[in-house]
């Protein structure tokens, strides 16, 4: 509401709402326009103040009875009080009066959204289309209106319709990107994307998009290609630089990442999270100093990240500096509780340090977030073998299969503490099992127990089913 009084001031709004209070204290009728009363509702409706709101609609309806846009603001008035259909009544009468005007409409679906009625407030909002001169900003709130009823097809379709009528829309490509992310509809987000860069290829934030949803396809090279577009249409794009960087990451190319991580800070302050990356990457390069600096620089930046004091403790621990490497990643899970990955790498920790208890502990809370955590599972059921013995084990491994039937790592692993606890049959029967599911991963079943390499039943199996791959 507050677009009325575009064309004032802020003193001089201020100076209209002292004129028309003084106008009530003092009982003296004073003149307004049309526009100026409107500007004075408005205000007080923007500033909640709703009682002297309702009192400027009365003055200005005493003046100017046939004003269609004091009785719009009215009904708004009354729907703020909940007053829902004695407002929509009050706008069907109007309608009545005037079809053509789309601010009936307008106001008709702000309230029926209000009230959760949302294929009311399209219909209301479709039925404003063949007067609106903006018909961008109806498909726009059309579509948000789809997202209220979980509907993103039909939403992403009436941002497409607005893009199409305003194509130099940023904030309408972002919201295009935003459904087609949360709906996991990335292939599809591609084939738009490029079919509107072939109509419109100066479109930067199109292009940026574009690499985002390659990143997600692990496209990496494309995505890098379509990022690099965004930075020859503008060469300040910070977030194209990070993008980049990320791609290259992905590829392994941390020498490149880290160039890339170092070129946002030509256009954008320092970010404690770039500094991280760039550690990450160092550390991937077997740079542990490199790695130190950006990760200690990280939490210069924002002592309150997590990820910089994981890094940190996963160095330390690289350096065989187990014990100093909790405190660090205690300060990560604390930061983070719900961060799975940080409780297993302390989990596999505490697991060579033999604190089996603390281990179990972590991985124990990861399998209950994340019941398709299988390194997790395995590892939980390893430090329960070594302290509580294998029966314990498999009652793990067990409840781990009832949530994931299709993992041969699971099966050989139970398989392993059964042959472990002297049930030898039922191992064998298991470790077939497996094979069926995946035969390569065997390798984690000699791995945990090479003495079956020694085998000629085990070497048998193998024989017959590596023949059936």
């Amino acid at each position: 509401m507050s677009d009325s009084f575009d064309w004032l001031g802020g003193e001089e709004v201020m100076e209209l709402v002292k004129k028309f209070e003084s106008m009530l204290e003092n009982g003296m009728p004073l003149f307004f326009d049309v526009d100026e009363f409107e500007t004075i509702v408005d205000h007080y409706y923007d500033m909640h103040n709703i009682d002297m709101s309702e009192r400027a609609i009365e003055e200005a309806l005493q003046v100017y009875p046939s004003s269609s846009s004091f009785h719009i603001r009215n009904a708004r008035v009354l729907a703020y009080r909940k007053k829902y259909y004695e407002a929509l009544e009050l706008l069907n009468h109007m309608e009545l009066l005037e079809p053509t005007n789309e601010e009936i409409y307008a106001t008709k679906a702000e309230i029926y959204s209000l009230m959760n009625k949302y294929e009311l407030a399209i219909k209301e909002h479709k039925k404003s289309l063949p007067y609106s001169e903006n018909q961008e900003e109806i498909y726009a709130n059309i579509a948000f209106e789809y997202e209220n009823l979980n509907d993103y097809p039909n939403a992403i379709n009436n941002l497409q319709k607005a893009l199409d009528i305003n194509p130099d829309s940023e904030n309408l490509i972002h919201e295009i990107a935003f459904f087609f992310e949360i709906t996991s509809r990335e292939e599809e987000a591609v084939k738009f994307f490029t079919e509107f860069l072939d109509k419109n290829p100066y479109a930067k934030v199109a292009w940026f998009n574009l690499g985002i949803f390659y990143n997600t396809l692990e496209l990496y090279e494309k995505a890098i290609e379509a990022y690099e577009f965004t930075l020859a249409i503008d060469e300040t794009f910070s977030s194209a630089y990070f993008n980049i960087a990320n791609s290259y990451s992905g590829l392994n190319h941390y020498k490149k990442s880290i160039r890339y991580y170092k070129e946002t800070f030509k256009y954008e302050a320092e970010e404690a999270i770039t500094h991280y990356y760039i550690g990450e990457c160092f550390e991937n390069l077997d740079d542990i100093p490199q790695a130190l600096v950006h990760f200690n620089k990280s939490l210069e930046l924002d002592d309150k990240l997590a990820e910089g004091w994981a890094g940190i403790g996963r160095v330390f621990i690289k350096q065989g500096r187990d014990k100093t490497a909790v405190k660090y990643y205690e300060r990560a899970i604390e930061l983070m509780p719900l961060n799975n990955d940080f409780k297993y790498e302390l989990g596999v920790s505490y697991l060579k340090r033999s604190a089996y208890e603390k281990a179990e502990k972590l991985f124990g809370e990861i399998v209950e977030n994340d019941a398709h955590y299988i390194e997790a599972w395995m590892n939980y059921s390893n430090s329960v073998s070594l302290s509580k013995g294998h029966e314990k084990a498999i009652e793990i491994i067990e409840k781990a299969l009832d949530k994931n039937k299709d993992e041969a790592s699971l099966w050989y692993r139970l398989a392993a503490y059964l042959y472990k606890s002297g049930k030898v049959q039922q191992s064998y029967y298991y470790i077939e099992t497996a094979l069926k599911i995946d035969f390569e991963k065997h390798h984690e079943l000699i791995e945990f127990m090479p003495e079956l390499n020694l085998e000629s039943r085990f070497i048998e199996l193998l024989g017959i089913y590596k023949g059936t791959e």
